[in-house]
């Protein structure tokens, strides 16, 4: 991987007419949900999925029954483990529900572990029973704005993009994982990738944002490394932030001080974070993911200008927890 290759990947996507556009007015009613990396596999001890599946299913059914159009953005299908029928199977009622949107409120990318949906012979063979939709997009575009003219353009992959062996030789490691595929059901072994090593999420992550930076008024938003970013920074690095502020600030703020040291070296000590280069410009934004160990999930909302990072709490049963919200009207405002 290269920041070259990736930036020339995103550059390629950025420009290509078979890119779906659309048109966003900030000051119209809209929403959008955006989620990520669910990898339904086939129940087996290398199936991340399942544990999320509850939290999942309450998402869906919130986002369906508040008029929300989903986006599903990329691995939804874990393809390079097992064929599509396998998946099917196990999770019919589950590919179900993502269809029963319909197919004004239906938007889907591809990834590197699904991309058999890059075909679109293979999209109607296979995925057409569920797909409420008859097309598999590497990116969706908007063009931001209101009524007085454009404000901005928002991006959205799944962040795959000229990585060496997601995307360029994509081939190669679906070859190897099927191989690797016995190991992994039995023991639950992982392949190095930036969604599982710090080091190649941390300059993963560093790539995307370079690019998006250097370009004009684009804010992107990606899946693909599993890890929640929000304006540029981490939530370690949120958090790094604001114990700054308030040590420098007036005023009492010790036991507020004392809670983010201990988070903060719970967190480091949990996941040691590698590579993490700091982000000044908020151009750059990851919804997570949908297979986190301990049952919840996160993703993004679009909501009448709002932009929001957001949990399903496992189980399904609590209501989300809104993380992160700023209006998209400012943060293109504070992009060059």
């Amino acid at each position: 991987m290269s920041d070259r290759t990736i930036a020339r990947d995103l550059t390629r996507v950025l420009a290509d007419p078979e890119t779906p556009r659309r048109t966003l007015d900030v000051t119209t009613p809209h929403r959008y949900a955006i989620l990520s990396d669910q990898h339904k596999g086939a129940r087996d001890k290398a199936d991340a999925f399942r544990q999320c599946e509850p939290a999942y299913r309450a998402a869906l059914t919130h986002y369906r029954d508040q008029g929300f159009t989903l986006i599903l953005l990329g691995d939804v299908e874990e393809l390079w483990e097992q064929g599509f029928d396998e998946v099917a199977r196990h999770y019919a009622d589950v590919l179900t529900l993502e269809g029963s949107f319909g197919p004004d409120r239906y938007l889907r990318v591809f990834g590197n572990h699904d991309d058999d949906w890059m075909d679109p012979k293979r999209v109607a063979q296979r995925l057409a029973p569920f797909l409420p939709t008859d097309a598999v997009h590497e990116a969706i575009r908007f063009d931001v704005g209101t009524a007085a003219g454009t404000i901005g353009t928002l991006l959205l992959v799944h962040g795959h993009q000229g990585t060496f062996f997601s995307h360029r030789f994509r081939a190669v490691s679906r070859f190897f994982l099927r191989l690797w595929r016995p190991l992994q059901r039995v023991f639950g072994f992982q392949v190095k990738n930036p969604s599982t090593d710090p080091c190649l999420r941390g300059d993963h992550d560093r790539a995307m944002y370079t690019w998006a930076a250097d370009q004009s008024k684009l804010v992107l938003i990606a899946g693909h490394t599993h890890r929640p970013v929000w304006s540029s920074r981490t939530h370690l690095q949120k958090l790094a932030a604001e114990l700054a502020a308030l040590r420098a600030a007036p005023g009492d703020h010790g036991a507020r001080i004392a809670a983010l040291e201990s988070e903060i070296a719970d967190r480091r000590r949990a996941h040691p974070p590698c590579n993490d280069t700091e982000k000044t410009t908020p151009a750059y934004f990851n919804t997570g993911c949908c297979i986190f160990d301990d049952g919840d999930i996160t993703g993004m909302e679009i909501e009448d200008g709002m932009l929001r990072l957001v949990k399903w709490p496992a189980g399904g049963v609590d209501d989300r927890v809104v993380f992160e919200e700023d209006r998209l009207a400012a943060l293109f405002a504070r992009l060059p």
